[in-house]
């Protein structure tokens, strides 16, 4: 009992040193630091803001500077390492990573900093372990999570005018959280970007854009959309003012509207509501020149008009009408405004009044003048228009003789008219209807004429003057027959057949590429080209090229030859699974490479084709017979027979795989067997060669060129005894075999109760 107490005690205590073991390797390994200069890490250490690691021939160290520290003009300056978990490398371009290479490993002051993942913030030691190399050493290190920008917020919706953009990331622990705007849409508000100031000049909306670089993760921009409405001023009182404004304002001096309008057009449409002081100044200006209008003086035109029909002589109008009108005269009033129009425009008819109501001494007219232009009219009218010869009569006509001094102006105008009736009289126009129906001949495209024939043309429709008359006649039809002498000159050019030439250089040089279809259809078009057709059969020339140009586009290239390529699929063995994968990939992947369809043109691509599946089917490489891919018999296997009865065999590989059959170690005769099957081989042995074989055990090898499928088989004398078809004498003794079993059953449970 001591015994085993000691040895209890004995394990126990091992157990307890082996338990232990591991707690102080690992302690120790947990306080050992790695001295760098004046650096030291230890796992758990966080490589913090702005660190600065070093790793070349002069600067073996890791090092960290403050976060103050200018990186160009402080490099020398060092602390020794923070152990912040939030703090971000700044100078990540100061990395110096290397791989473990053979040289490294050599180089016994280098120290191996290997990236566990992608950067995205500090980077924090998780183990350091000693390497093969005395001085080497391997520090592991893993990122912390980035916080992430996910919304920006504080930017109002609705804004009166010029607005600082004052928005905050959220979270507020955001890596990044320094915002950048840009304007993506202005409309109509004219708006501009002075830092993180909105400036409008109208209202409107704004779409905007910000930014936050590195928002989401290092790489990758935090971005978000802000539309801002600009609330527009009131501009009720100016509608207000300018409903004020007469419709009328021709009614008012120039000056006093001139100052209405100014204060109309001053006013800005759309001002942001932050101008409204602005928008009720322009109300309160077009109220002040509304109530500064000034009427215009009444319109004396027609009084003024009337004044000047007051006869210069009133000498010989009677004292009592003349009197009449001099007192109609002082009663005009010239400081009327318009709108006592009404009170002027009676002036003017009292004036019309007096000035008919003149009495005139009586004095006979002066018909002088009359009679001297009536001396004037020629002989012969009848090569003067009718309408000018009419108004002439009508002036003689109109001639009232025997008037007094009073009427003199009668008689004056009388003498006017006869004059202008003189200076009136109009020469009848040469007849042009020959020049004209010559020109009606002339084509408006004289483009199918020769330039040479087209010349005299032109030179007789050039030399045609408008407006001669009736003396000039001879003149005139010698215009009409130049023309018509020119028409009859006229020589039709020939048709450009230079689209056609353009057409058939078109055509390629090697034909035999195409189908014959297409090429004859391409020799019909270039034949059916009929020569030296006129101008005016140009349509049907452009429609030689045009059907050139059409049998050209359908020229259809033969199809590729894939006889070599069908060839090469042919060659593909049916049964590819006694190949290595590899090859067999090659193989498939050869025979998906293949594009059906292509054109003569690409021959070379579809040779290609079949050259690297003859390649692929040629680098097929069998897999080594194995156990499990040899060849088998599957049914047959074991088999009794009787001898002079056939026996088959099924083996499972192809019928065409089939070397020999061997039976008992001996090849036999094909003489002796048939074969049947393709995917598998069945191998009947003839009845004739079995009743040859003796009674008993044998084997059969089916051979092939996976290998071979053996099995074994019986063979029994052949029996003479027909076989009638009576089962009663084995019925019965199945019987008898179960009573008799059951009676043993019986004894055995008797004698285990007995007991």
């Amino acid at each position: 009992m001591k015994k085993t107490k000691k040895m209890l005690s004995f394990v126990l205590s091992m157990l307890l040193i082996v338990t232990m073991f591991p707690t102080m390797a690992f302690a120790k390994e947990e306080a050992k630091t790695w001295k760098f200069g004046e650096l030291s890490l230890k796992a758990g250490d966080v490589l913090g803001k702005d660190t600065e690691i070093k790793n070349d021939a002069e600067n073996r160290e890791i090092r960290i500077l403050s976060e103050k520290t200018n990186l160009d003009e402080k490099k020398d300056d060092k602390e020794r390492i923070k152990t912040e978990k939030e703090a971000v490398i700044a100078a990540a371009a100061s990395w110096n990573l290397k791989d473990l290479t053979e040289k490294a490993k050599k180089a016994p002051a280098d120290y191996l900093l290997k990236k566990a993942d992608s950067w995205n913030g500090s980077w924090i030691v998780t183990k350091i372990a000693e390497t093969e190399t005395k001085d080497a050493i391997e520090i592991q290190i893993r990122t912390y999570e980035y916080v992430a920008v996910t919304e920006i917020q504080g930017i109002p919706k609705e804004i009166p005018g010029i607005t600082a953009l004052t928005g905050k990331a959220v979270p507020e622990n955001a890596d990044q959280k320094q915002i950048t705007w840009e304007i993506t849409d202005a409309g109509m508000t004219g708006a501009v970007l002075d830092g993180t100031n909105l400036k409008v000049t109208n209202a409107g909306t704004v779409k905007l854009l910000a930014t936050i670089k590195d928002g989401k993760k290092t790489g990758v921009d935090f971005t978000q959309e802000f539309t801002v409405i600009v609330k527009a001023a009131d501009y009720t009182k100016v509608t207000e003012a300018l409903a004020l404004i007469p419709e009328d304002m021709g009614r008012y001096t120039e000056e006093s509207a001139a100052a209405v309008q100014k204060a109309k057009d001053a006013v800005k449409e759309n001002l942001p509501s932050a101008e409204q002081e602005t928008v009720n100044g322009y109300a309160a200006a077009i109220q002040t020149a509304v109530n500064a209008l000034t009427l215009l003086g009444a319109d004396y035109t027609e009084v003024d008009a009337v004044l000047a029909k007051v006869p210069g002589d009133l000498s010989i109008y009677t004292e009592e009408s003349v009197e009449a009108l001099n007192a109609v005269i002082a009663s005009i009033d010239r400081t009327k405004t318009v709108e006592e129009q009404q009170a002027v425009d009676a002036y003017a008819e009292a004036l019309e009044n007096a000035i008919a109501a003149l009495v005139r001494k009586p004095v006979p007219a002066d018909y002088q003048g009359v009679e001297e232009l009536l001396g004037k009219i020629p002989k012969d009218l009848s090569i003067y228009t009718e309408k000018s010869v009419k108004a002439l009569n009508a002036a003689k006509e109109a001639i009232v003789w025997d008037l007094d001094d009073s009427r003199q102006e009668e008689v004056d105008q009388s003498a006017e008219n006869l004059k202008a009736a003189l200076d009136g009289l109009t020469l009848k126009p040469a007849d042009y209807s020959a020049v004209d129906a010559a020109l009606a001949k002339v084509s408006n495209d004289l483009s199918i004429y020769t330039e040479e024939s087209i010349q005299p043309l032109q030179t007789a429709i050039n030399s045609v003057e408008s407006g001669k008359t009736i003396l000039d006649q001879a003149e005139v039809d010698g215009w009409a027959a130049a023309i018509e002498n020119a028409l009859a000159g006229l020589q039709v050019r020939k048709a450009d057949y230079s689209k056609v030439e353009e057409a058939i250089k078109k055509i390629p040089a090697d034909l035999s590429l195409y189908t014959d279809a297409s090429v004859k259809a391409l020799e019909d078009a270039k034949n059916s080209v009929v020569t030296e057709r006129p101008v005016t059969e140009q349509e049907s020339v452009d429609g030689y090229a045009k059907k050139i140009e059409a049998a050209i586009a359908g020229l259809t290239y033969k199809d590729a030859d894939y006889s070599k390529v069908d060839a090469a699929v042919k060659k593909i063995p049916n049964d590819l699974k006694k190949y290595t994968d590899e090859s067999v990939k090659a193989v498939n992947d050869a025979k998906a490479a293949i594009v059906r369809g292509k054109n003569i043109t690409e021959q070379k691509t579809v040779d290609g084709y079949a050259a690297a599946l003859e390649k692929a089917i040629a680098g097929l490489k069998q897999k080594p017979m194995t156990a499990q891919n040899l060849p088998k018999i599957t049914k047959g296997v074991n088999q009794s027979g009787m001898q002079g009865k056939e026996l088959s065999f099924t083996a499972d590989f192809e019928a065409k795989d089939l070397k020999k059959v061997l039976i008992d170690q001996k090849e036999i005769g094909a003489k002796n067997y048939v074969t049947a099957g393709k995917e598998n081989t069945q191998v009947t042995l003839k009845a004739e060669y079995t009743k040859s074989l003796a009674e008993g055990k044998h084997t059969i090898s089916i051979v092939s060129s996976k290998g071979q499928a053996d099995t074994v088989f019986y063979l029994k004398k052949a029996t003479k005894s027909p076989d009638t078809g009576d089962r009663t004498q084995v019925m019965l003794w199945v019987i008898l075999l179960g009573v008799s079993a059951a009676a043993v059953v019986g004894a055995v449970v008797y004698r285990k109760r007995e007991k």
